[in-house]
C-alpha cells in the first residue's frame, strides 16, 4: 500500500481524508483513485478524539497488512483498503500486488453473483455472517475449504464504514466425519483380522464399552460399543481364573499405569485362552477409565504345550534312545565275548578231535586183540567211556562255538517236545511236576531233531537244579510272528517261529551272573557237579540253527527260557535207520586228503584193514596232483577245514570238474558248513570227528554204494 504523504493520513473507517487534522469527504472516481470531494471546502471540526482515532486506525490497517492470518478490509463499495500477504496466496491474486490491489473492487477477482450481493449487502447492513463450510475452487481444480466470517466495520460515529473479511482454511464439512467413520472402519476390520478385541470401563460405574470383536471373543452377539456388566463379565471368565483376574484389577486402578495378563474364558467354543492388556487412565488413586485390548491366544498356547510336550518326549526319547544304545553296545560287547570265545573254543575243540578220533579209532582194534584177556579188556573198555566222554565234551564246545556238524531237517515239534518228557520224566525225578500240553496246531521246524531234544533235557536238568525241593516243570510251543522291531532286538529275521518255553518254579537266577550264563564253563554248582556247557550248548545250537534264546526270571519266583526256531513248511521227516552193526568192507580205491599227519595215518591204516586201497594227500595240491596222475579214484574222503586257501569243499568242486562221477565224503572236527547245504545235498556224506572204526566203515560204504547222484555229476 502507497504510504500516505506528510501531513496526510489515510481513514480506512470512513471516506474522508484528514489534513493537518481536518477531515475532508473522499470520493472514488475510479479503481484505486481517491479525491477529494470538494476541493477547498471547509472542513468540519473532528471529535476530540480524532488523533487517537487516525492513530488506531492506521495500526489496524497496518496489523491486516502484516498478520500471517488470510484477511481483507473493505470499503462500502466492496473495494479493497488492506489485505494481508496470505489472503492474496489463499485467493490465487496473481499479478497484484498489497498496493496495487488497494482500490480494486471485489468483484474484479470473482464472479458477480446474486448470492454474493447479497451477502454484501448483509454485511453492510450490520450483520455478521459465519460459514464454515466455504468452499474455494483453484485454478488448477483443487478445492479449499474454508472458514469464512465476514462483519461490518464502523465509523466513529458507529455508521458501517465497510468490511472486514477473516478466512481460515479448515476440512471439508463431512471430512473430518468421513475420516473418523473411515478410522473406525479400518480399527473394526484390524481387530477383526487380527480377533483384537477392546474395551473401554468407566471405573466409577459407568459403562464398560466392548467393540464387535471384543463381543465375538467371548462369544456375545456384537452391536457396536455393546455396554457388558460387571456381573456378565464375571460369568464369562473362567471360575479358576476369576480371583486372579480381580486382584490384578484391582492392583492395576490401584496403582495406576498398564498391566497385561494371559487367562481363560468360557464360550460358546469352549474354553479359550485369552490375552488382556489394560492401561488406566488417570493417575494413581484417581483413575476414570480403564480402556484396553483383548487377543485371542488359544492356538498359540495349545502350539506351546504341543511344544513343551514335544520336548519332554523328545527328552525322554534321547534318554530311551541313549539307554538303548547303552543296552546295544552292552549286548554287542557281550556278542563279541562269546564270538571270541567261540572262535577259542571251537579251534581247541577241533584239535582235540583230531586226537581224540585216533584214540576212539583204535578202540576196537584194541578189543578186538584182548578179547580174550579180561583185565586189558577192561582196561580198554575204561579208555573207550573215557574217549566217549571227551567227544561228548567237544560236541558241546563245538555246538556253543555253533561249529558242530547239525542234520537238520523238518521236525513236528511237539512230537519232539512229548517224547522229551518221557525222557525228562525219568531223568528229573517224581518230585519234579512235568507239564505239556498239546495245541494241535504248531506245525514243523527246521532243526537237527536230536539237538533240540538234547537242548531240552539240558534245560530241564538246571531247572531240576533250581527247583531242590521240588515244583513244577511246564513245556509249551506255540507259533509266533515277529515284525521288524522285534526281530532287529532278537537279532534274527522277520517271520514265523515256534516259541517254545520252558519254566520252572525254582529260585531264580541271580541278577549278577545274568550275563554269564550262556558262557562255557561256568556254572554255579560246585566243583564235580557239573560241566558248566549245558546253556552255552542250547545257545550255540538256537543260534546255530536259525534261531534265538532268551529268558524272563524274578528270585524266588521261577525262570522261563524261550527257544524262538524258524518255521518249516515241509512236512516231518523220517530218522535215518540205524546202521548195521557188522562192520561193512570194500576193495575200492579212496584218496584220503587229512592235514594231520596222525589222523591222516590212522585213517589210511583203518581204510586199509576194511579191504581199501588207499592214496594219502595233505592239502589241496597233493590231492589234485594224485588226481592228474589218472589213478582210478572211486571216493574222495577229505577234510574239510585245511591250511591254504583251497578247503574241502573248493577241492571237491575241483576234482568233480576233473572226475565227474565221482563219490565225495567229508570229515571234519566242526566246520562253517550250512543246515541249508547238507540238507539241499543229496550227494553230500559227512563223517563228524572224533569217530571209531565202525562208523567210518558205515559212512564209507553208504557213500560208495549211494546211487544218488553227487554235486557236480551233470
Amino acid at each position: 500500500m502507497t504510504p500516505a504523504p506528510p501531513g496526510i493520513t489515510l481513514c480506512p473507517f470512513d471516506d474522508a481524508i484528514a489534513i493537518d487534522g481536518n477531515f475532508e469527504p473522499l470520493f472514488f472516481d475510479g479503481p484505486g483513485n481517491m479525491t477529494t470531494f470538494a476541493a477547498g471546502l471547509q472542513p468540519t471540526d473532528p471529535p476530540s478524539d480524532a488523533a487517537s482515532s487516525d492513530l488506531s486506525s492506521w495500526s489496524l490497517k497496518n496489523f491486516i497488512e502484516t498478520t500471517p492470518s488470510c484477511m481483507a478490509m473493505f470499503d462500502t463499495g466492496m473495494r479493497y483498503l488492506a489485505v494481508s500477504p496470505r489472503f492474496l496466496v489463499d485467493n490465487e491474486i496473481k499479478g497484484e500486488t498489497q498496493q496495487s490491489i488497494v482500490g480494486r473492487s471485489v468483484f474484479d477477482f470473482r464472479p458477480v453473483t446474486d448470492k454474493a450481493r447479497e451477502t454484501n449487502h448483509r454485511v453492510l447492513s450490520g450483520e455478521t455472517l459465519t460459514k464454515d463450510d466455504f468452499c474455494l475452487r483453484r485454478s488448477d481444480g483443487t478445492v479449499i475449504w474454508m472458514r469464512w466470517q465476514m462483519q461490518p466495520w464502523r465509523l466513529p460515529d458507529q455508521s458501517v464504514g465497510g468490511a472486514l473479511l477473516t478466512m481460515e482454511t479448515v476440512t471439508a464439512p463431512n471430512e473430518a466425519a468421513e475420516r473418523l467413520a473411515a478410522s473406525e472402519s479400518l480399527l473394526r476390520l484390524s481387530q477383526e483380522a487380527g480377533h483384537i478385541g477392546s474395551y473401554d470401563w468407566d471405573i466409577g460405574g459407568g459403562p464398560n464399552l466392548w467393540s464387535d470383536e471384543q463381543c465375538r471373543l467371548h462369544g456375545i452377539e456384537p452391536s457396536g460399543a455393546r455396554s457388558i456388566s460387571v456381573d456378565e463379565w464375571r460369568n464369562l471368565m473362567h471360575p479358576d481364573d476369576l480371583p486372579m483376574l480381580e486382584q490384578r484389577l484391582a492392583d492395576i486402578i490401584e496403582t495406576g499405569g498398564s498391566g497385561e495378563l494371559e487367562h481363560r474364558i468360557r464360550g460358546p467354543n469352549g474354553v479359550r485362552w485369552i490375552y488382556s492388556r489394560g492401561q488406566i487412565v488417570g493417575g494413581a488413586g484417581k483413575p476414570t477409565r480403564l480402556i484396553g485390548i483383548n487377543m485371542d491366544i488359544t492356538e498359540r498356547r495349545k502350539l506351546e504345550d504341543d511344544l513343551r510336550e514335544l520336548t519332554r518326549t523328545l527328552e525322554q526319547r534321547v534318554e530311551q534312545e541313549v539307554a538303548a544304545r547303552e543296552a546295544a553296545q552292552i549286548k554287542l560287547a557281550h556278542a563279541q565275548k562269546i564270538r571270541s570265545i567261540g572262535e577259542l573254543t571251537g579251534g581247541v575243540a577241533h584239535d582235540f578231535n583230531n586226537l581224540l578220533t585216533v584214540i576212539t579209532g583204535t578202540i576196537d582194534t584194541l578189543a578186538d586183540g584182548v578179547a580174550d584177556r579180561p583185565q586189558l579188556a577192561a582196561i580198554v573198555q575204561m579208555i573207550g567211556s573215557a574217549a566217549d566222554r571227551g567227544a561228548r565234551l567237544t560236541s558241546s564246545l563245538l555246538a556253543f562255538a555253533r561249529k558242530q556238524p547239525l542234520r537238520p531237517r523238518s521236525t513236528d515239534v511237539e512230537a519232539l517236545i512229548a517224547t522229551t518228557c518221557d525222557l525228562l520224566t525219568s531223568v528229573l525225578g517224581r518230585q519234579i511236576e512235568i507239564d505239556f500240553a498239546r495245541r494241535g496246531y504248531i506245525g514243523t521246524v527246521f532243526v537237527d531233531p536230536d539237538q533240540l531234544s538234547s537242548a531240552l533235557v539240558n534245560l530241564g536238568i538246571n531247572a531240576r537244579d533250581a527247583m531242590p525241593n521240588g515244583g513244577r516243570l511246564t513245556i509249551d510251543a506255540d507259533t509266533v510272528a515277529i515284525d521288524q522291531d522285534e526281530a532287529a532286538v532278537r537279532d534274527l529275521p522277520a517271520g514265523s517261529y515256534v516259541a517254545i518255553s520252558v519254566t520252572d518254579t525254582g529260585t531264580g537266577i541271580d541278577k549278577a551272573i545274568q550275563s554269564k550264563i550262556y558262557e562255557p564253563f561256568f556254572s554255579t554248582k560246585g566243583v564235580g557237579k557239573g560241566t558248566g556247557l549245558g546253556l552255552s550248548m542250547v545257545y550255540g545250537f538256537v543260534k546255530q540253527s536259525g534261531g534265538h534264546i532268551d529268558f524272563e526270571t524274578a528270585e524266588g519266583k521261577g525262570t522261563t527260557f524261550r527257544l524262538y526256531l524258524p518255521v518249516s513248511e515241509d512236512e516231518p521227516s523220517l530218522a535215518a535207520e540205524n546202521f548195521q552193526k557188522r562192520l561193512p568192507r570194500g576193495h575200492e580205491t579212496i584218496l584220503c586228503v587229512e592235514d594231520d599227519a596222525i589222523v591222516r595215518d590212522f585213517v589210511t591204516q583203518q581204510l586199509q584193514a576194511l579191504g581199501y586201497k588207499t592214496i594219502a594227500a595233505s592239502n589241496a595240491t597233493e590231492a589234485l596232483k594224485e588226481v592228474r596222475n589218472g589213478l582210478p579214484i572211486d571216493l574222495l574222503f577229505t577234510d574239510i577245514v585245511m591250511p591254504g586257501s583251497t578247503d574241502g569243499w573248493q577241492l571237491a568242486e575241483l576234482i568233480r570238474q576233473m572226475r565227474p562221477g565221482i563219490k565225495v565224503m567229508y570229515t571234519t572236527g566242526y566246520s562253517d558248513v550250512s543246515s541249508e547245504q547238507l540238507s539241499s545235498d543229496a550227494g553230500i556224506a559227512l563223517l563228524e570227528k572224533p569217530y571209531r572204526l565202525s562208523r567210518l566203515a558205515e559212512v564209507v560204504r553208504n557213500a560208495i554204494d549211494d546211487p544218488a547222484p553227487v554235486a557236480g555229476d551233470r
